[in-house]
């Protein structure tokens, strides 16, 4: 078998283009690291800062000390507050409650009477250091979730990044090659002189670039899906021309009959995105004829108010203790399945209005719903 120059420079080209995405993601792995927390926290080790803590706690004592006969001592607790709720806010949890701490001792020993004792008159006289110890040890538990809270916010919000910029190297650099491997490998499989093992090599290499062109598409949709970031075009279409030309994909299997479309001979209009609903009928095609068992049938049922369709085949379907997670991204039931296909044709569906859903009665189907055109205009 000859093989065409443009297919080996196309594979060549291919496998340049996946190594540069690996390096290229390699690179943005180290780069993404977690963004600056919004709350502050100071760079110093954790022995200095329990000592600064120490000396402002004794300062603020010594300070208060002499104007304690003045002024009383209910009113010096709120000395210790701020210097408790900034610690809260820029050093460890664990320095805060230690502030907390050793501002409690020392308005028990020199500000409380009697002094230097470690003992009051009343238990009235230590509720303002105690309020000040239950204020450091509220002030730093919370603080600390919400520095912890914001450093996954920064995190995902990185992570993002990362996958939008993943997706957009996945989309440039991965389809155009595909597109070309495509072309070449339809172009050889009409020369007349191949023999008929080459050509059927050259048709299983086709529908493999067809898979993948399928798996990259699910990938970006699925994205799309998940940050709403899908544009749905709605125009009125006729359901029955789509299924026809989706059908021409699998034309060995409409001549053999093990692909039927069984549809009334007038259908009403839907409001659909061509693109995306021919996106869900090809998934669940593929799915019914490489998983399940022929025959495949497609079914059109029109209803009041919208469109059902439904994809039929005689396999034994889904066990049953994995259909609760059947339309789960990254959840298959079979070990050499991605679980991609149906998450991503429930999110399509689910952007046109309709529902999709699946039942494992005497066969194995899936049923989703589009809306027409007159409901719509109705409810518009």
């Amino acid at each position: 078998m000859l093989i065409e120059p443009s297919t080996v420079v196309s594979s060549v080209h291919y496998a340049h283009w996946t190594q540069n995405i690996l390096f290229d993601c390699a690179a943005m792995k180290k780069q993404s690291a977690p963004a600056t927390p919004s709350l502050p926290h100071i760079r110093v080790s954790l022995p200095l800062q329990f000592l600064l803590m120490t000396l402002i706690v004794i300062a603020i004592t010594v300070l208060i000390v002499p104007f304690r006969p003045v002024i009383g001592v209910t009113q010096f607790s709120v000395l210790y507050l701020p210097v408790i709720l900034i610690c809260a806010l820029v050093a460890h949890p664990s320095v805060t409650f230690f502030a907390g701490l050793i501002s409690f001792i020392c308005f028990d020993l020199f500000v409380v009477p009697p002094q230097f004792p470690f003992s009051v008159n009343s238990f009235l006289d230590l509720l303002n250091p105690l309020s000040v110890l239950v204020v450091a040890i509220v002030t730093g538990v919370i603080t600390e979730r919400a520095r912890r809270r914001s450093v996954q916010v920064a995190v995902y919000r990185d992570a993002d990044k990362l996958r939008t910029t993943l997706l957009n190297l996945v989309s440039h650099n991965l389809r155009t090659p595909l597109a070309t491997i495509k072309t070449a490998l339809t172009a050889m499989e009409t020369d007349a002189a191949l023999s008929e093992s080459s050509q059927q090599l050259l048709a299983d290499a086709n529908a493999a670039s067809d898979r993948v062109n399928r798996l990259v598409a699910n990938i970006l949709r699925l994205s799309q899906l998940e940050t709403d970031k899908l544009k749905v075009q709605l125009q009125p279409y006729a359901i029955d021309d789509l299924i026809e030309v989706t059908l021409e994909r699998w034309s060995s299997a409409t001549a053999s009959g093990d692909l039927v479309a069984q549809m009334p001979a007038t259908l009403p209009l839907v409001m659909i995105d061509s693109d995306l609903i021919g996106a869900v009928l090809t998934n669940l095609i593929e799915n019914a004829l490489r998983h399940g068992k022929p025959p495949v049938i497609i079914h059109v049922q029109p209803r009041p108010d919208d469109l059902l369709v439904t994809v039929q085949d005689a396999g034994a379907g889904v066990p049953a203790e994995r259909r609760s997670s059947l339309f789960t991204p990254f959840s298959s039931s079979r070990p050499t399945g991605i679980g991609l296909g149906l998450a991503v044709c429930k999110g399509l569906v689910e952007a046109h209005g309709g529902k999709l859903w699946a039942t494992f009665d005497d066969a194995t189907c899936f049923h989703f719903t589009l809306p027409l055109e007159s409901a719509t205009e109705s409810a518009g």
